[in-house]
């Protein structure tokens, strides 16, 4: 079937399927060689052109264009060249018969013209295509072998000429040829590995982009550099070369259609990303070697590939560990340099791949290392189990835990900056428990260059979001959040903090661990060890004149206790807590032993939250809410439409996923004269909740039904962590 010229967007959606898969199938064939006939067609403007591929001792016809204007407005001259293009694609010609075949025999292009008196050739050409062939262009696709051939014919006679192409147009098919040839050589035979410059060189022709190959070509701008920092260019493959204004840069990229990365970078620096070279993998590397390279390395930190290490240890306790150049003896010592490397790698990578947790699991076979990427464990490597005490020893060192106790829980920091040459910033909260197959550790990546967010971009509905905000400006009275570990409570609470942090505030934090340092607050880091509880911060601090004070966590019936005296006495208190819904928060505090009386006094609101997987904007699909789907959207907002769905097979924007980014759902109970009466007269939780809807509160199945309407997220993820409510 005739394919008409590819729109510049989906050329562009096809390149990224192509660039971005790590070991491309031979599907992919069809979408370079769409690409390639796409661009053929727009830079010559042919009236034809014929795509052709070498299967074994034949040559099969893989994509034939027509242009419209060969048939004007006569359906019937359309549907002769729709019948011929679909006969040509099921043809196949033997090597080294008519012109294709020399071309491809000989690697040598063809070029004929009217004007060169070419006509009985052109005749017979006529006959076979229906139409009058003026000038003709075969060039065949070669990397290390010949692939195959491009043939064009006739130029459009808008174009302002005599249909001929020129000398200027054999070039320009061959420099397409030359470098489509390479990337179909990748998916046709797995063996062949194209160099990252051949791939460079594609990706600037097809997005018309500049390329860069030399650091004398393109002005570097050190101080941009330090600002940006070593970590956002290495995690976002974004190199900032030169600053175009105060709030633009102009960058260099291997893969500039990757505009979840760009977008990352413009998040992390505040610049937006205005003009973009390319570069190929290895030139990218050498910068980076060339303009970081005296940051200090740490002792057996040498910078290699997380998968090198990996094998060198599996290698290692294999059959043929003769060879492997490392003895399984010095891998059970936690000094060893691949333990240290590994270790390290495995925490870099962590944070390049925007992991909040790593887990370090003894398994009976073999030892597992997974990431905790947007709220879902992930697997990333496999081990042999004889490492394990030493990659666990190797973590206690980093955290000065006590490395002779195996059947105690401990925890622990790493200030990981005095293990890494690179500009990674970041603390590790570390906890270790003893496993039936031996010692798990699991480290919280605190990311201290990550700043918080404002409220807006929280996720909060705009109704919540204004009763919010008028909670955290109360003079005095208790704010509390509560949901389990990870569903964005501190940042909620330090997102408050930074909207009520004015110099004539004085605002007091009791936190384990810091997770994130905020211009104008007096944080204190508990420290159990030496008797520094949240109870005894919290008994200091109300000698400290506060205005505003946050607790980390309410644990036990002294914090509980304590904290609701401070509300009690003029300070606003903010703090978390471990309970499923906002009404639960009621009886928990209750159960510490806290009097009724005392929670409805003191109590501002609760808000109650979650954290859900937002859908990727890239690949999502629209579809109608049917079946229970429909009846749980209509009893929970009253509406039903068209919501989205995740792509099963996700984009390279998602990873793959079809989910990227999370957003929050909120459920915020406010104080009001019947929920105090409520609390007084202990109510049991399901009347608390009623009160709570009757005065306005949206659920956490309504907030996510909400987010679902939106197109935030999908119905899957909705009903995934928030089951529809029993109360109506």
């Amino acid at each position: 079937m005739a394919t008409p010229n590819i729109a510049g967007t989906l050329r562009r959606s096809l390149l990224i399927k192509v660039i971005s898969k790590p070991a491309p199938s031979k599907e992919d064939v069809s979408s370079v060689i769409e690409l390639t006939a796409s661009k053929v067609v727009e830079a010559l403007q042919a009236q034809s052109m014929t795509f052709y591929l070498v299967e074994g001792n034949e040559i099969a016809f893989k994509q034939v264009y027509y242009s419209p204007t060969l048939w004007a407005d006569d359906p019937t001259k359309e549907k002769k060249f729709r019948d011929t293009a679909a006969k040509l694609l099921a043809l196949r010609i033997p090597i080294g018969k008519g012109i294709v075949g020399k071309v491809i025999e000989s690697g040598e292009p063809v070029f004929f013209r009217n004007s060169e008196s070419q006509a009985p050739f052109m005749q017979s050409m006529a006959q076979t295509t229906g139409f009058e062939v003026r000038s003709m262009l075969t060039v065949a696709l070669k990397s290390t072998i010949t692939l195959g051939a491009i043939q064009v014919l006739n130029k459009e006679l808008a174009a302002g000429t005599q249909g001929e192409f020129t000398e200027k147009d054999l070039t320009l098919l061959k420099e397409v040829a030359e470098y489509s040839a390479t990337l179909i050589h990748r998916m046709v035979d797995p063996k062949f590995v194209p160099n990252a410059e051949d791939t460079a060189k594609f990706v600037a022709k097809l997005t018309d982009l500049p390329l860069v190959t030399k650091i004398d070509d393109v002005e570097i701008d050190e101080k941009l550099l330090e600002v940006t920092g070593d970590a956002v260019i290495r995690r976002e493959g974004i190199f900032p070369h030169k600053q175009l204004s105060p709030n633009s840069v102009a960058v260099l990229m291997c893969n500039p259609l990757d505009y979840g990365k760009r977008e990352s970078f413009s998040q992390a620096t505040d610049m937006s990303i205005e003009e973009v070279s390319v570069v190929s993998a290895t030139f990218f590397e050498t910068l980076l070697k060339k303009y970081f390279k005296d940051a200090k390395a740490a002792p057996g930190s040498e910078d290699v590939d997380i998968g090198s290490v990996a094998d060198v240890i599996s290698n290692a306790y294999s059959a043929d560990s003769a060879t492997a150049g490392v003895s399984a003896a010095d891998l059970e010592n936690e000094d060893s340099a691949p333990i240290v490397q590994l270790t390290n790698r495995i925490i870099e990578d962590a944070y390049v791949s925007g992991a909040s947790d790593i887990h370090i699991e003894p398994m009976e076979k073999d030892l597992l290392i997974r990431y905790r990427i947007d709220g879902l464990c992930q697997e990333k490597l496999r081990l042999p189990k004889q490492v394990a005490n030493s990659m666990v020893t190797r973590l206690k060192i980093m955290c000065n835990l006590d490395i002779s106790e195996r059947r105690l829980p401990q925890d622990g920091r790493i200030v990981f900056k005095k293990f890494t040459k690179k500009n990674i910033d970041i603390d590790l909260r570390v906890a270790t428990g003893p496993m039936n197959h031996g010692e798990k550790v699991v480290m919280r990546i605190l990311d201290k260059t990550k700043s918080t967010l404002p409220l807006p971009a929280l996720g909060f509905s705009d109704e919540n979001l204004a009763r919010y905000r008028e909670c955290i400006r109360q003079p005095y009275g208790m704010i509390l959040h509560c949901g389990p570990t990870g569903s964005g409570k501190s940042m909620t609470l330090y997102s408050a903090l930074g909207e009520v942090n004015t110099p004539d505030v004085n605002i007091q934090t009791a936190e384990d661990p810091i997770e994130y340092t905020l211009a104008g607050i007096n944080q204190m880091q508990m420290s159990r060890q030496i008797g520094l509880t949240f109870e005894r911060a919290l008994r200091c601090y109300l000698r400290m004149d506060p205005d505003i004070i946050l607790v980390g966590e309410i644990r036990d019936k002294e914090t509980a206790q304590i904290a609701c005296e401070a509300a009690l006495t003029g300070h606003l208190l903010v703090s978390t807590l471990h309970t499923n819904d906002a009404p639960s928060t009621v009886s928990r505090m209750g159960e510490m032993g806290i009097e009724p009386f005392n929670i409805s006094a003191s109590l501002v609101c609760v808000c109650a939250q979650r954290l859900l997987r937002r859908v990727c904007k890239n690949c999502k699909v629209s579809y109608e809410l049917a079946g229970r789907e429909k009846t749980i959207m209509e009893k929970a907002l009253g509406w039903s439409g068209q919501v989205f769905k995740s792509n099963p097979q996700g984009c390279p924007t998602c990873g793959g996923t079809g989910y990227k980014g999370r957003v929050g759902i909120h459920e915020l109970m406010t104080n009001s004269e019947a929920l105090t009466e409520g609390i007084n007269k202990e109510v049991e939780v399901a009347e608390l909740k009623r009160i709570a809807m009757k005065n306005g509160m949206k659920t956490l199945h309504q907030d996510s039904m909400l987010k679902v309407k939106m197109g935030l997220t999908t119905m899957d993820e909705a009903l995934s962590n928030v089951p529809p409510d029993l109360i109506l």
